[in-house]
């Protein structure tokens, strides 16, 4: 297990590829961790350095809760990037991570090259209808409905033993980070202030997606004055349930 202490936290994070690459940081969704992106890191092309963490109140990266707001997220995310060596690097979020990695672009322009949102999440803030505090607890307390609440949102993902360690490992999440990031992602209205990254950029959306996919990864794309690119057969996470589709996409907008 690789460790990073980071300002107060104890940072958990998976590295592959070359060490000495160009380095990409892979920002991880809710009720996730760094094991979403092994597909990904798998499939690196020669020349990059990948780094994905456990976000604060998540996997096995320890600390003291904070706000949780989607700032102060960006800020852990920055920090690790240069806990890790990676002055300037590629930036690859989905959904909640998405939003985490575009707020870290705003707040740092000179040190992201790139980014990637998969599944973005809402840029005008998350509607009322998703605040819902007792499903979160209710998630919290019943693994089996948490297990079967997960599964639309990757309906094409087998299910096998990586499957069941994402499951395992999303469910030990933080009471008070779930919680608190149904107010951050209300809260959270970036929209067209996003037009100011001037990095080159990418928002993937599943055409299957039911949470953040459609109207809301569009609105994303035109935020940020990219194309959107949409994955037919594909559910929330082109992450795991696409990962080929997903790789040459990363590549093509790293050459750029």
């Amino acid at each position: 297990m690789s460790i990073l202490r980071v300002a107060d936290l104890a940072v958990h994070y998976l590295e592959r590829g070359d060490p000495g690459g160009t380095p990409v940081v892979f920002v991880h969704g809710n009720w996730a961790t760094a094991s979403w992106w092994e597909p990904l890191l798998a499939r690196l092309p020669a020349g990059y350095r990948g780094l994905a963490y456990d976000v604060r109140g998540r996997g096995s990266t320890t600390g003291p809760d904070s706000s949780y707001a989607i700032e102060a997220l960006a800020a852990d995310l920055l920090a690790f990037a240069t806990a890790a060596g990676a002055d300037r690097f590629h930036l690859v979020g989905h959904s909640l991570g998405g939003a985490i990695a575009m707020q870290a672009a705003l707040d740092a322009p000179d040190r992201v090259r790139s980014l990637a949102a998969i599944g973005p999440a809402w840029v005008d803030g998350a509607p009322a209808a998703y605040n819902l505090p007792d499903r979160q607890i209710a998630l919290k307390n019943d693994a089996a409905f948490f297990a079967a609440a997960l599964k639309p949102l990757a309906p094409t993902v087998p299910d096998d033993d990586f499957w069941t360690r994402l499951v395992r490992e999303g469910h030990e999440q933080g009471i008070e980070a779930t919680l608190r990031n149904l107010e951050a992602l209300a809260a959270w209205r970036p929209g067209d202030r996003l037009a100011a990254i001037r990095s080159p950029t990418l928002v993937i959306a599943g055409a299957l997606d039911p949470l953040t996919g459609g109207a809301t990864a569009q609105r994303a794309a035109e935020a940020l004055g990219t194309p959107l690119v949409t994955l037919d057969g594909v559910g929330h996470s082109p992450n795991i349930e696409a990962p080929d589709a997903v790789a040459r996409l990363l590549a093509e907008l790293w050459r750029r």
